[in-house]
């Protein structure tokens, strides 16, 4: 009896053991290694090739350290309309539904049908069919005779440009989708209200006169804090994207945990990551999926991290994305906004130039004061 109770207390603390190192966090050893394997590995997913110039494996180790944080599981917040709009292969049908009652859409029909504009506008006139026809035949002319790829990119193609289907005699307006972005704004919508707040910006960046002034003021801030706050996935990738490329908020500032300076080719992706673990579609029809493999003949990966991490990003760098994207989601569920730099107090300390600056000294034209941010 003994004997069996020591076998069977063995066999316990086996399965225990094997559990723990499975669920174990990543640690600095294991994220170079597999960086290393990534960037060694002799054959991407099929039809693929890399573009990236991969580092030896000697500049990954001798790379500051990496501290690296397991990823925190969320649930993502998707609606019903978010999901079908993730997986939608036509844009037109997003606008129409705004379009049939537009006195009394919520903002999330308003934010959709905005974004099937943006997704659009500008390409609308290249969608009838007979248009489509000419299109794919062009394409079809530059690929490689019996390129086994072939019939994955003509797929690929096709659904990068038929998504705009039906907007041929549809006049997208700028102006009406900017309209619809604010007022889906107002009604709450995340995804709206960085957008709102991007287009803003933009528009101070033209004007800023020197690098404090394309800091983002603390108005933008508190929104932009309040629409991450919602963990909306549509509010992160379009917060990235503000904050990597579009401001100096992280100029000569520092983020993460450990205080470290700011690499927009480190944070960049990791906003898109973020955005994938809050529901994002980013799986083998991800757009940018889809116009590799049309485009660059980069087939037959299942999912947008996988692309990106064969095609766009060298062994540090795609490690230092993930270990980035962990932070994101921390200081989201936290409230650590200082780890992401748009911490209360962290907005432009100048006043900023007013939009009508650049018509100063025009004959009917009045320069209002800068607000202070």
């Amino acid at each position: 009896m003994n004997k069996l109770l020591l076998a069977v207390a063995i066999g316990i603390g086996g399965v225990v053991a094997g559990a723990w190192y499975l669920l174990q966090p990543p640690n600095e050893k294991a994220v170079l290694a597999a960086a290393s394997e990534a960037g060694k590995a002799a054959k991407a997913p099929a039809g693929g090739s890399s573009s990236v110039a991969v580092l030896p494996i000697d500049n990954v180790q001798n790379a500051t350290p990496l501290k690296v944080t397991p990823a925190r599981t969320i649930t993502p917040l998707k609606s019903a309309l978010a999901q079908e709009f993730e997986k939608a292969r036509l844009m037109k049908p997003f606008y129409d539904r705004y379009m049939a009652n537009p006195e009394t859409a919520d903002a999330e029909t308003k934010f959709f049908a905005a974004m099937a504009m943006e997704r659009c506008i500008g390409r609308s006139n290249g969608t009838p069919a007979q248009n489509q026809a000419e299109v794919l035949a062009k394409f079809q002319s530059r690929l490689k005779e019996n390129d086994p790829a072939n019939t994955q990119r003509i797929e690929a193609f096709n659904r990068i440009t038929e998504i705009c289907e039906g907007f041929g005699n549809v006049a997208i307006s700028g102006a009406d989708m900017a309209r619809l972005y604010r007022e889906a704004a107002m009604a709450g919508n995340p995804g709206a209200k960085v957008a709102v707040l991007s287009e803003v910006q933009r528009d101070q960046t033209r004007n800023a006169r020197g690098i404090e002034e394309r800091r983002l003021s603390e108005d933008s801030l508190n929104t932009l804090r309040d629409a991450l706050s919602s963990g909306d996935p549509f509010a992160i990738e379009r917060a990235g994207q503000l904050l990597s490329w579009g401001s100096s908020q992280l100029a000569e500032r520092r983020v993460g945990p450990n205080g470290d300076l700011y690499n927009p080719r480190d944070w960049g992706p990791a906003w898109q990551f973020a955005a994938c673990d809050r529901g994002a579609n980013c799986g083998a029809d991800a757009f940018k999926v889809l116009n590799g493999c049309a485009n660059q003949g980069a087939c037959g990966y299942d999912s947008l991290e996988t692309y990106m991490q064969f095609n766009e990003l060298p062994p540090n760098a795609y490690a230092a994305a993930l270990q980035n994207r962990a932070i994101i989601a921390d200081a989201i569920a936290q409230g650590r906004w200082d780890w992401l730099g748009i911490a209360p107090g962290m907005g432009r300390t100048v006043n900023a130039t007013p939009a009508s600056a650049g018509n100063a000294g025009k004959p009917g034209v009045t320069t209002a004061p800068g607000k202070k941010g």
